[in-house]
């Protein structure tokens, strides 16, 4: 498959690392790929560890994980949240299912244990997660990037061009796809890294007296 040709799903929660969401996602732009990022709603800001903000293009209820050849699942502390969401973990599972490409740095073996698609699977992490995928079944090893079939995974912000480099790769062994195997669903790309005011990531009880709570994200604080 041609990478212009190739449709990219881009996953966005609070508390992503900055270089982890964008740098996929301008590379990849500027390669000729649709990258959609994809949060649990569109049109609602998402801040950073940094408070760096993201608005999605699509929400995770919107999209069909059957459109897309590939999805890259950014680390920072966004995968606590990610694999708690039911159609993310949907949404990674079916495009490992059918072949595709599901790529995962840092935090992001978290959502691989989760999808249940990191057992037997040759992969890496972050080093303070390494437990978790190992207990999850997959095989750690420490390396810049591990590739396992259609499964791409890497440590560390500074291991995205490696990272980076493997995904296209992968992507270019697909076969191509018909406008037939997609859904006639319109993905408008709306999201970008301009912006005028930073995002602080903050937490609220979910009701009165509560002691269960969400993160949200608020502008210019």
């Amino acid at each position: 498959m041609k990478i212009e040709n190739s449709r990219i799903a881009v996953l966005a929660e609070n508390q992503y690392q900055e270089l982890e969401l964008w740098y996929p996602v301008l590379r990849f732009r500027e390669a000729g790929a649709a990258v959609t990022i994809v949060g649990p709603k569109a049109d609602q800001v998402y801040g950073s560890k940094l408070g760096y903000p993201v608005v999605p293009d699509e929400s995770i209820d919107d999209v069909n994980p059957a459109d897309f050849d590939c999805v890259v699942v950014p680390g920072g502390f966004s995968p606590e949240s990610l694999r708690r969401n039911a159609g993310m973990l949907n949404l990674v599972r079916n495009v490992d299912e059918r072949g595709s490409v599901v790529a995962a740095i840092c935090h992001a073996g978290w959502v691989l244990a989760s999808a249940g698609i990191a057992k037997g699977r040759r992969l890496t992490c972050v080093s303070v997660i390494r437990d978790d995928v190992i207990n999850a079944g997959g095989n750690y090893v420490d390396e810049p990037v591990v590739r396992d079939g259609n499964l791409i995974t890497s440590r560390l912000p500074n291991d995205l061009p490696d990272f980076c480099r493997a995904i296209k790769q992968a992507i270019e062994e697909l076969p191509e796809r018909t406008s037939e195997a997609r859904s006639t669903h319109d993905y408008d790309v709306k999201s970008s890294a301009n912006y005028s005011s930073a995002a602080k990531v903050k937490t609220g009880a979910v009701a009165p007296g509560s002691a269960n709570y969400l993160m949200y994200a608020a502008r210019g604080e």
